[in-house]
């Protein structure tokens, strides 16, 4: 049971740490580059993923 609350957590953790980056998806912003920019926002994708394999125990 402790395992599961642990990658439940740890996977929650990583979404919100993608929504951040994806909330900073915004156009010609004057503090990130258009490059900076579109990589967080394809980060953002890559730690949904992980965040959903985290959270079924690598099926």
């Amino acid at each position: 049971m402790k395992r599961f609350i642990h990658r439940k957590a740890e996977a929650w953790l990583i979404l919100l740490c993608a929504w951040i980056l994806s909330g900073r998806n915004v156009h010609r912003s004057p503090v990130v580059s258009r490059r900076d920019n579109n990589q967080m926002f394809e980060i953002a994708g890559e730690l949904e993923d992980i965040a959903q394999r985290i959270s079924k125990n690598y099926p």
